[in-house]
């Protein structure tokens, strides 16, 4: 899929041949995204109708014509429901038109995000849509083939819902013998993480220690400027009963994080301490 045009204009056959399982999740996607350190920064959805909800459940990533181009894709299967995303395939937006008009959409002119842009409409077989607009120097194209599950007013609310892609970060703690690490993504408004931890564990009233391993998760959680915070019960990955918070500062080069989490554990009861550890901006494409 080279154009997100032609792409919308064969958005079915699309949704068909791409099954729930090939979808990964935000924070990898727009990890990958970020370490291509595109100039000026990407726009990347930050909600989604809820046909494609959650954005975890149903984003990837396709290739772009143009080496400073890049595609984003919500899918779902079952109904079928489909947004695509490309920045970039185009040099400018006489390009996009004239492709659009190739592939028999008709225009007329709208705004987009407050810019000067076009709607692109086309009757065969299932309405589709495209918004056209320019935003920083880049053509960005925002489409559906499946009107059924994704509105024109929905469309204009994912493109209104679009931010600037930030930086990513990974780290873990100085102690080499412990086990916790942190992952995350930013946009301009919101962040997404991973965080795992390792706690001492002990029988009530015993003294005997054992490790225990939990995990949370969020996505386009949004930010206070340059700060969030996050309960972890209602973020937890897996079913291990742990409560308590995750927060950190972000800044341009590293998230100072902090994680206190507690829990009765496979009858133990455990409890991180206050651990506080740093995720460094990664600046290249190694891990």
């Amino acid at each position: 899929m080279r154009r997100t045009l032609c792409a919308v204009a064969c958005v079915v056959p699309v949704a068909l041949s791409v099954p729930a399982s090939s979808s990964a999740d935000v924070l990898g996607v727009y990890q990958d995204l970020a370490l291509r350190r595109l100039n000026p920064a990407p726009l990347v959805p930050t909600s989604a109708p809820p046909s494609l909800a959650p954005l975890d459940r149903t984003m990837t990533a396709f290739g772009s014509r143009r080496r400073s181009g890049y595609g984003l894709r919500m899918v779902r299967n079952g109904p079928e429901a489909v947004i695509l995303l490309e920045g970039g395939t185009f040099k400018n937006m006489k390009g996009a038109l004239r492709d659009g008009r190739r592939l028999g959409f008709k225009a007329r002119r709208t705004r987009v995000r407050g810019h000067r842009g076009y709607l692109l409409t086309r009757h065969l077989g299932p309405t589709q849509w495209s918004l056209v607009w320019v935003e920083d120097r880049r053509v960005y194209t925002l489409g559906t083939g499946t009107p059924r599950r994704v509105s024109l007013k929905q469309l204009r609310a994912t493109a209104a819902g679009l931010d600037h892609l930030g930086r990513d970060y990974m780290g873990t703690p100085a102690d080499p013998d412990n086990s916790s690490e942190g992952h995350a993504v930013t946009t301009d408004r919101a962040i997404t993480a991973y965080v795992a931890w390792e706690a001492q564990c002990v029988v009530p009233g015993g003294s005997s220690a054992e490790l225990r391993v939990g995990q949370a998760r969020v996505t386009m959680l949004p930010r206070q400027g340059n700060a969030f915070t996050f309960d972890i019960a209602q973020h937890r990955v897996g079913t291990a009963p742990w409560s308590g918070t995750v927060s950190g500062t972000i800044s341009s080069t590293a998230i100072a994080l902090t994680i206190r989490a507690t829990g009765s554990i496979d009858g133990l009861a455990c409890d991180t301490g206050t651990l506080s550890f740093q995720l460094d901006r990664r600046s290249d494409g190694s891990v």
